[in-house]
């Protein structure tokens, strides 16, 4: 133990006194005792009642029934007692982050293998509850990070508009699967645009939910500040519809603060919007976020596409102006250092300070800390974090209490803008989709393949304000004009006003009918 206490003391950059050696040896000792006291104890993690949410058929996917390559897993999960009927009849994919009791969860990686977790994540539970038909996982990016849908250890996800194209990412199999009408629904994860930018290239609705609204609960995190789950939908209603079915506080998730709803208090979405269409939305102001448009690298037809949205707005009698929030074009920077300091702290195990359920089965089979095979099967975009997230600690070592009060003032500085409007609104995704980079790519041609993705997204994880993604209509690619692909606005509201969000993006939904043809 001596030669393990001079060690230790030696790698934070002091020496332990001769003469204090054997007291701290002694203490060392008691350290000891305990750490191997709460080894040896039971974990505490919540099982699942198997007879009430059964799963049978559980089998990897065969080559020839997948063909966007987007199913991770395939199973069947129902209730026997469900509570209501909300998602009665509907079937859903989960992306593959999300914990399954007795169901593989591969977490797009080959760097650990065979993770069975042993708890339902809480929005699983909720689905079931509802009446939903959940038929699988959801192919994702590798450790679900990467907005491009190459870096799958199963392989690149394909456009459903578009065989070797993006389908953007993290939640890139959800997207490929709706989309494609193989599920009806789907459930993403976000946490730098993950929910929205698979939903843009892919021509759906995909809610990134106020921070806290829906439980993050046996998720798979990669910053718990950064972390959301949300539904992902081919219409507005039914995205309202899942959106109640997971919202509202669990007990369990410390990301839920004060304002989170009960799952009792949760707004009936769906039912609202039905109830209140024809009221319009002639009192609604809508501020056009020009930073969000005034970007390097945007493709003019997206532009056009979204101006023309907006004129819809305009005929249906809202008030619609530009507005400046000039943080927004800092906002991708803070976001970075954010991510890639706090990510880093998580992806070598020593994430701290929190009061939820763990999943602690994933952490003993990652093995940590990695060893040479696990991190040379890692994607670019995974080694490219690592590098960086420790080149930031070592060399900007108290930065990240910094970039935390710049995350509240990135919340400030819209929260003032919605005080003038009800929403902001800007492009989802600057850019189309693009097609696939080579899985053999150069680590820069894997990076930029993202360019133009982000860029609206992001910031909002770090503000926490909702954001939905909309699709309003078809442009043509610019690597191939002969093929047409979706492109999206992003509707962005206040804290806890899901529902603002919704009513206006029904209203553009029902005005236009078919947004393919818009």
């Amino acid at each position: 133990m001596e030669e393990e206490l001079r060690a230790t003391a030696a790698s934070l950059g002091f020496q332990v006194a001769a003469e204090e050696v054997d007291e701290y040896v002694a203490l060392l000792e008691r350290m000891e005792k305990s750490l191997q006291t709460v080894s040896d104890m039971p974990d505490y993690q919540p099982t699942p009642d198997h007879a009430i949410y059964p799963r049978s058929d559980i089998h990897f996917p065969t080559a020839d029934s997948n063909p966007l390559a987007a199913w991770a897993w395939k199973f069947n999960a129902t209730s026997t007692a469900p509570k209501s009927d909300l998602l009665k009849g509907k079937t859903l994919c989960l992306k593959d982050n999300i914990a399954v009791a007795g169901v593989p969860c591969l977490l797009g990686t080959d760097t650990f293998k065979n993770w069975i977790p042993n708890t339902d994540a809480t929005v699983v539970t909720r689905i079931l509850d509802a009446g939903g038909i959940i038929t699988g996982k959801a192919v994702c990016e590798n450790l679900s990070r990467g907005a491009v849908s190459v870096t799958a250890a199963t392989g690149p996800v394909h456009n459903p508009y578009a065989h070797g194209y993006s389908a953007g990412g993290s939640s890139s199999g959800t997207a490929a699967l709706v989309a494609s009408g193989a599920t009806d629904m789907g459930i993403g994860c976000d946490q730098g645009g993950s929910i929205r930018i698979p939903a843009s290239l892919c021509g759906l609705y995909g809610f990134k939910p106020t921070v806290g609204l829906v439980p993050y609960t046996g998720i798979a995190s990669n910053d718990a500040c950064l972390d959301f789950v949300g539904p992902m939908t081919t219409t507005c209603l039914d995205n309202a519809i899942l959106l109640e079915a997971i919202a509202g506080v669990d007990g369990l998730d410390d990301r839920q603060s004060a304002g989170a709803p009960f799952s009792g208090q949760v707004p009936h979405y769906a039912q609202i919007l039905e109830e209140t269409k024809e009221d319009g939305i002639k009192e609604f102001k809508i501020g056009i976020l020009k930073e969000g448009l005034d970007l390097p690298g945007i493709n003019p037809e997206v532009e056009k596409k979204f101006q023309d949205a907006m004129d819809v707005f305009r005929q249906l009698g809202a008030t619609v102006e530009d507005i400046h929030v000039p943080i927004h074009l800092q906002a991708r920077t803070i976001i970075v250092v954010l991510s890639k300091m706090g990510n880093h702290m998580g992806m070598l195990g020593k994430a701290t300070g929190r009061r939820q359920m763990m999943l602690t089965d994933l952490f003993e089979k990652k093995n940590l800390p990695y060893t040479p095979e696990a991190l040379d099967k890692m994607s670019v975009m995974i080694k490219e974090a690592l590098i960086s997230g420790e080149y930031a600690w070592k060399h900007y070592s108290t930065l990240y209490p910094k970039v935390v009060n710049l995350m509240r003032k990135l919340r400030d500085d819209y929260d003032k803008a919605l005080e003038q409007y009800d929403v902001l609104v800007m492009p989802t995704t600057i850019t189309e989709s693009n097609k696939l980079p080579a899985t053999d790519a150069s680590p820069l041609e894997h990076i930029n393949a993202s360019k133009g993705k982000l860029e609206n997204t992001s910031p909002f994880n770090a503000s926490g304000h909702p954001a939905l993604a909309v699709p309003i209509g078809l442009v043509p690619s610019r690597e191939n004009p002969s093929i047409d692909l979706p492109t999206s606005m992003q509707i962005v509201g206040r804290y806890w006003d899901e529902l603002t969000i919704l009513k206006i993006a029904y209203a553009w939904e029902r005005e236009i009918g078919n947004w393919k043809e818009f």
